[in-house]
């Protein structure tokens, strides 16, 4: 009998959806509001992409553990056909179009933001606001820091093991973090690379690898199918709302706690644990309404498309005004999800099914790389 299709409902916990829904909300409060009149709203996008950052380190380490704690082995080809049609689509869909209403005059264009987030690599050139074409793709590069991760973290988590790689996802976290204040203080990557731009620019993958991995620590330490909070019950959601104002204050008044970002990005991952170890806390139960999950599930989209309909400078069209622009996101968002997203899905797992029963027709001997002990 033929393998089934894989099923990512079958590991799917409704929790995450919700925060996936506080999180894209954040960015599009940030981007939706004037940040000159609120200057906060910027620190709030912030905590909306750690957030993001956090639940893919914890969602990506927790399938592979799964997939290791079954067969024993890691099948990285797969992993990254999966991660492929999951995320490349919508986001070359949603470049393909800047790339048509620049050359018909609808929007500022120019080529060269637009091939450097299509090859991933957003985050470690300049933002150039005074080019308004910059905008419309300035925000691949937190996707850019998602695809790093995903080309880095499944390697590293092979050559570990699943026993060491329970240590290997904290001590790199305090590394990025010990890293990240090195850096701050001597400016190595950009005098290295005369790169001014780069001094201090906390989008970089160096600098914001440690809140996925502490996504990914949380994962290999509690497990996807955690057995049971350590909170006394009721506290659970005090103990959350405690590490976001925490948060919160750290993001909006970064100059009043010491090293205040180290804390945030932990903190994130923290928060993530603690709804995910007591579903039926009181905070799980909100995130887990029908409205937020399915906010939380358009949200990759929503991230793609909503930076078109805002806009970097004072002459906004009339597609980027409210409440137009918020009406136009929801549907772009919802035709990206149903009519790119899902069928790219799809597709990609029709592909895996037969190239394992191609495989096991053929008895192939070549065995994908093994979890070592």
């Amino acid at each position: 009998m033929p393998p089934a299709l894989e099923r990512p409902e079958a590991s799917y916990i409704p929790t995450l959806d919700g925060w996936r829904a506080v999180a894209i909300l954040s960015v599009i409060f940030c981007h939706g509001v004037n940040q000159t009149r609120f200057p906060m709203a910027m620190s709030l996008g912030y905590l909306g992409v750690s957030l993001f950052f956090a639940i893919s380190g914890f969602l990506i380490t927790s399938r592979m553990v799964d997939e290791a704690r079954k067969s024993g082995t890691i099948d990285l080809g797969r992993f990254y056909l999966r991660r492929s049609f999951r995320i490349l689509p919508p986001a070359f869909v949603f470049l393909g179009t800047i790339v048509i209403l620049g050359a018909f005059g609808v929007i500022p264009f120019s080529l060269s933001p637009v091939l450097k987030a299509l090859l991933f690599v957003r985050n470690y050139t300049p933002m150039n606001y005074a080019d308004k074409a910059t905008w419309y793709s300035a925000h691949f590069w937190s996707l850019s820091v998602e695809e790093h991760f995903y080309l880095l973290w499944p390697t590293i988590f092979v050559l570990a093991g699943l026993k060491r790689a329970r240590w290997v996802a904290p001590a790199l976290a305090i590394v990025t973090i010990l890293w990240r204040m090195l850096d701050e203080k001597h400016d190595f990557v950009a005098r290295l690379f005369h790169a001014p731009f780069l001094s201090g620019e906390w989008g970089r993958t160096d600098y914001t690898a440690d809140v996925l991995l502490w996504g990914c620590a949380l994962a290999l330490w509690i497990g996807q199918r955690p057995w049971k909070s350590f909170m006394p019950r009721g506290t659970t959601s005090l103990a959350c709302i405690g590490l976001a104002t925490f948060n919160v204050i750290a993001a909006f008044y970064p100059t009043t706690i010491p090293h205040a970002r180290n804390f945030v990005n932990l903190f994130m991952a923290l928060i993530l644990g603690l709804t995910v170890l007591e579903p039926n806390s009181i905070l799980s139960t909100i995130l887990e309404a029908a409205p937020l999950r399915v906010i939380g599930r358009l949200s990759y989209s929503l991230y793609l498309w909503q930076q078109l309909f805002f806009h970097a400078d004072e002459m906004p069209k009339w597609f980027q005004l409210f409440p137009v622009n918020v009406l136009l996101i929801m549907l772009c968002a919802c035709l990206s999800y149903y009519l790119i997203e899902r069928p790219a899905i799809r597709l990609g797992q029709r592909l895996l099914l037969k190239m394992r029963t191609r495989d096991a027709a053929r008895q192939n001997s070549n065995e994908p790389l093994k979890v070592l002990a």
